[in-house]
Parts: structure tokens; sequence; C-alpha cells
């Protein structure tokens, strides 16, 4: 089954390197990791660890994100995502096939809601793109590469 999965979906370790667009200020470069990790009594729930910083500043603080994607059906996730710096919890669903894997989220009070896509260009190599809004506004865009560690 795994080589119907996304491979997003599949325990794994990625290099992240993209821009972030935030609404206010310049587009920044940014560079980190993700690591996929399924859950050892439900494999069918993963977490997504995942840390970036400023690309051009190597002394900048890495910025951590955790959420959880839980596999609910097939082609179906479900989103949850404890935020210590929204102050909230965010929790939504999504779609995924082998090529494409997308989900929406917002926050109980939907002042914050989120799109994120990953488009699989092949095994090892994602493309990812979000953008989230706050109160209708748009806050910040991002782009970027993800490539699989070996």
């Amino acid at each position: 089954m795994a080589e119907l999965l996304h491979p997003l979906l599949i325990p794994s370790s990625w290099l992240v390197r993209g821009q972030y667009f935030p609404a206010q200020g310049s587009p920044q470069k940014v560079l980190g990791t993700t690591e996929i990790r399924a859950d050892e009594e439900f494999p069918e729930t993963l977490r997504v660890l995942g840390e970036i910083r400023d690309a051009e500043d190597p002394s900048s603080r890495p910025v951590a994100t955790e959420f959880v994607l839980d596999l609910v059906a097939p082609g179906s996730v479900r989103f949850h995502m404890n935020s210590i710096p929204l102050g909230t919890v965010l929790v939504g669903n999504g779609s995924w096939n082998s090529e494409q894997l997308e989900f929406h989220y917002s926050s109980p009070d939907r002042r914050i809601l989120g799109v994120e896509s990953y488009a699989a260009v092949g095994p090892e190599l994602l493309l990812t793109a979000g953008v989230m809004f706050a109160d209708a506004v748009p806050v910040t865009w991002w782009l970027a590469r993800m490539e699989k560690v070996r």
C-alpha cells in the first residue's frame, strides 16, 4: 500500500528550502527540515514535525511547528495542530492521492484559516505552497521545495 500513498504520508525526513511572503514585510528565504513519524500504536496517525529558519541568517532562531495528520479513509486526512504561537487549536480536513495532498484548517472561532498543498514531483521531491488568513486577511504565503533525506 505504501506505493499508493502520497510521499508526505510515509514516515521520512525532508529538507525544506523556499520563501515566506508575509503580508507585512519583505519576502524571506527559509531553510529547514520536516520529519514524518508514524504513531507506534496507531500507524495511521502521523506526526509532522517541522523546523524552519531564515536561510540568510545562520544565527537566526528556528521556528518549530508540529501537526498531526490522521488517515481516516482512503484519500482522506484529518488535520490537527496545537499552536502555542497562535494560542489556539487548528483543525481541518484534506484529500490526497499519490501525486497531490491538500488540506485546509481553521481555529474553532474561524478567525484563523489556512490551506496547504503538497505536489509530488516524484517520490523524493515535493513542491509545497500555502496561505494563512487571520480575520479574512492574508497574513503569509509560502512556497517551498522539499527534498527527501536519504
